[in-house]
């Protein structure tokens, strides 16, 4: 009689080196109410259960916002919870330190919060470990914590083209509201004096066009 082969055992995986809720929707919700509410005394299971989360797992997001320094070790909100209270300033507050914790990211990516799923979880499988569910936590954790931050000026969700355009009529206000930089443009023309107001008109039209990305209505929406 043949002998059964014995069953493998599960590759041992490594520990997780980044912080993970089990309910990243939790943590996405309670970053967003954070700029709402007044500043708590504790971040408690029972503050996080007022603020309307009330599964017991939404507890885990009090270990991530310790690990980011935003709650201290006897659950009393730090100086950086209160600046990242602020709606203007707060995004870019919590920019710095996910780049803080999550260096190895930042490090191997120049913007891991925008990569692909299947980039950004290579990324976790090189730079962290823990079981297939841990690594997802930990991907999903680092994903709400983006969605609430600004990174260099500009959100995670922003692309290029968003930082250049933010204004109109080239007043620069829009850009310093949003944390953008402003972008102004120059121009020198010479007119040939032996064309008509038309064609003059048609090469501003085409300025405006293709150098400010304007419509043909000329209001730049």
């Amino acid at each position: 009689m043949a002998k059964k082969k014995p069953t493998p055992l599960p590759e041992p995986s490594s520990e997780p080196k980044f912080p993970y809720t089990t309910t990243p929707g939790a943590l996405r919700k309670f970053l967003k109410q954070v700029p709402e509410k007044p500043r708590p005394s504790k971040i408690n299971p029972q503050l996080l259960k007022s603020w309307g989360h009330g599964d017991t797992n939404a507890a885990t997001i009090i270990r991530v916002l310790k690990r980011l320094g935003l709650v201290g070790g006897n659950n009393e909100p730090t100086d950086d919870y209160e600046k990242f209270m602020h709606a203007q300033s707060g995004p870019s507050i919590l920019g710095a330190k996910i780049k803080e914790v999550y260096k190895p990211l930042f490090n191997a990516s120049k913007e891991p919060h925008k990569e692909k799923d299947a980039d950004l979880k290579n990324l976790f499988n090189i730079h962290s470990g823990g079981s297939a569910a841990t690594m997802q936590f930990q991907i999903q954790t680092f994903k709400a914590l983006c969605e609430n931050a600004v990174f260099d000026g500009v959100g995670a969700g922003s692309s290029a083209k968003d930082g250049i355009a933010g204004s109109k009529d080239g007043d620069p206000q829009g850009e310093r509201q949003s944390g953008r930089p402003a972008i102004h443009i120059d121009l020198h023309i010479h007119l040939p004096p032996d064309k008509t107001s038309r064609d003059y008109e048609a090469m501003f039209q085409d300025i405006g066009r293709y150098l400010m990305g304007r419509t043909a209505g000329g209001d730049g929406d």
